[in-house]
């Protein structure tokens, strides 16, 4: 495929599980971005958001890392 659409599928996560990891990850940093002032007083807060984000975003990466590393 060319163009965008051939971009877009180049692109796509290689299963499903890392879509639904990429997605909740994603969802996360939302939940971060919009959180209001009450969480931002709690233990964490946004900034404790955007690190459970990352972590969960990038859980199927490293995966593969480590399987790849002591395979």
């Amino acid at each position: 495929m060319n163009g965008v659409l051939g971009a877009v599928f180049e692109l796509a996560p290689p299963n499903e599980l890392t879509a639904i990891f990429k997605i909740a990850g994603i969802v996360v940093w939302v939940l971060a971005a919009f959180a209001g002032p009450t969480l931002g007083r709690r233990t964490g807060g946004a900034v404790g958001l955007i690190g459970l984000g990352l972590a969960v975003f990038f859980v199927p990466d490293m995966w593969v890392i480590v399987d790849a590393a002591f395979d």
